[in-house]
């Protein structure tokens, strides 16, 4: 993609993420072909938006959301300081799709910046401070969901991101066979566990340094990765109250004010 073409794209995202209207579409010129072009928009978005990165997400890392989204493997964004929140939130309910996940969330201890050699799982663990229960919110700029390479440029559709108290007990945790459960409206929903996330969360974590990020800044000390949805996406009803409940690590909750 024209490197004009994807700033414009990127400024315009922008225009529309701050203001809140949402987007009916990019012009014709400016809509990503490839998986390569949206995350050339996404990149552009950062400097664009000029908030404070601190976490990343990870999505797509189940086939079910791969084929929902329209991409050919798992997908990555960043998060802004402005939509990251500690302990339980309540927020305003100006929502399209309203979509729920909760995520087994990472705080990085160390930095793992690009580089040739792959980093093992040793290395990977070593560099994490803590585990974290998580829902994300996810949402679009759009007046309607969208897919594929368009969903990259967007950030993946970010919206909020909310995290709970964590344990430092990373190698304690079971985190593939753990039951996660969703409550929406104090009713379990949808119940799932860390297989779901490429198989394990840490290699979740693992595809993010040694591949998307790898070819970005890399992972920073002090950021949190949130990687991928454990009970896939359950888009909930308007003014809805939501809890995470992860087995052996803690619970996370969201209220939507209508």
């Amino acid at each position: 993609m024209d490197y004009a073409d994807a700033f414009a794209a990127a400024r315009l995202l922008v225009a529309h993420r701050r203001s809140g209207v949402r987007l009916e579409a990019l012009p014709e010129a400016l809509v990503p072909q490839t998986e390569a072009d949206g995350y050339q928009i996404q990149d552009l978005t950062v400097t664009c938006f000029g908030e404070r990165v601190v976490a990343w997400k990870i999505g797509a890392t189940h086939p079910n959301s791969q084929a929902s989204l329209g991409t050919s493997g798992p997908v990555a964004a960043r998060l802004y300081s402005t939509g990251v929140i500690e302990g339980s939130a309540t927020l305003p309910d100006r929502l399209l799709i309203r979509g729920l996940e909760a995520e087994y969330a990472f705080l990085m201890d160390a930095d793992l910046p690009p580089r040739d050699t792959p980093y093992s799982r040793e290395e990977v663990i070593n560099a994490v401070a803590s585990v974290h229960p998580s829902i994300e919110v996810v949402d679009t700029r759009f007046t309607a969901v969208q897919a594929g390479a368009t969903v990259i440029a967007d950030s993946v559709g970010d919206s909020s991101w909310i995290y709970g108290e964590g344990t430092e007990n990373v190698r304690d945790l079971d985190m593939r066979n753990a039951q996660v459960i969703m409550e929406v409206n104090g009713e379990a929903v949808v119940a799932g566990n860390g297989t779901q996330v490429l198989g394990d969360p840490v290699t979740s974590l693992m595809w993010l340094a040694n591949d998307h990020a790898r070819q970005r800044e890399g992972l920073r000390a002090g950021q949190f990765v949130t990687t991928g949805s454990c009970t896939g996406l359950y888009k909930a009803p308007e003014g809805c109250s939501a809890r995470a409940t992860f087995a052996g690590l803690g619970e996370v909750s969201v209220q939507f004010e209508a």
